[in-house]
């Protein structure tokens, strides 16, 4: 069976951050079939690791999560392939995945991994492709892989979430993070949207003003996820989430891209870990800071 205890000749780790969403617009659907949006990406300080061991040939992939796969469907096998497309490099890598991000809650695990993995095979393989070129292969992978693969703490997104506008934020935030035991599907939510989809008078960036202030009255007010609400239709459990935690005093709590994390914003360690102890046992919580 396999164990991480027993890969031995680790060349190299790499962390791989996860993000929440802290505004998602969607303006109309694509011809790709894909949506234009406009997000707010911040990364928060919850991480896979990556370990990265080279190998004469082949890509191989291990990981102990059970819904986590380690075959060709794995966005780390596909980041490795493309990168070998495009160099003609026919180094190989076992690419062995340490799982912390939940996967299913809107947090960005996979497409972080994929984009740590652009950049680690980058230098395993000494291939000296620039950031330029990388963003490139992260637009085949996925949307949201690209932000990662910058090293933007907070970013927004347009088009499909990766043309990307790097953010100063000066202040941190401690963020709650309480995932419920359901898998919500991506595809399923964005169907249930609306065909007719007009852009919200909700602007981005008021949000930003608001977050670089941290004044959580404003913060409140301009919070905003399209998907929300097509997500509390088919999945009443995050609705009855995202009212306990405001119940608690918490102002800013929103649901992190499709979901299935709900998340409260707050100014203070202290007042998160009091909260995160009236949740525990009934869902997966944690204390995060903001990057």
């Amino acid at each position: 069976m396999f164990s991480y205890e027993n890969v031995e000749e680790i060349t190299m780790i790499i962390k791989a951050p996860a993000k929440i969403n802290l505004f998602l617009e969607v303006l109309n659907k694509r011809k790709d079939g894909y949506h234009n949006i406009e997000t707010l990406f911040l990364k928060i300080g919850l991480f896979d690791k990556l370990n990265f061991k080279l190998i004469k040939k082949g890509i191989k992939i291990s990981c102990m999560h059970p819904d986590v796969p380690e075959d060709a469907t794995n966005l780390v096998y596909k980041a490795a392939k493309l990168l070998q497309q495009k160099t003609g490099s026919d180094k190989g890598a076992h690419i062995i995945i340490q799982k912390k991000i939940p996967v299913f809650a809107g947090l960005g695990g996979g497409s972080s991994d994929a984009a740590a993995a652009l950049l680690g095979l980058n230098k395993l393989w000494k291939l000296g492709l620039e950031q330029k070129e990388l963003l490139g292969l992260a637009r085949k992978i996925g949307a949201d892989v690209p932000v990662f693969v910058t090293n933007y703490t907070a970013a927004i997104g347009r088009a499909r979430g990766d043309k990307l506008t790097p953010l100063d934020l000066e202040n941190k935030f401690w963020i709650l993070l309480v995932k419920p035991d359901i898998s919500v599907s991506t595809k399923e939510v964005y169907g249930r949207l609306s065909s007719s989809l007009t852009r919200t008078k909700n602007d981005v960036k008021l949000l930003v003003h608001a977050l670089r202030s941290k004044r959580m009255e404003l913060i409140e007010k301009t919070l905003f996820n399209r998907l929300e609400s097509a997500a509390f239709k088919q999945y009443k459990q995050l609705n009855k989430i995202k009212q306990m935690i405001s119940a608690h005093g918490v102002r800013a709590v929103l649901m992190s891209g499709s979901g299935s994390v709900i998340f409260g914003l707050m100014n203070s360690r202290k007042e998160a870990i009091k909260l995160k102890q009236e949740f525990q046992g009934a869902y997966d919580v944690m204390v995060v800071r903001s990057l």
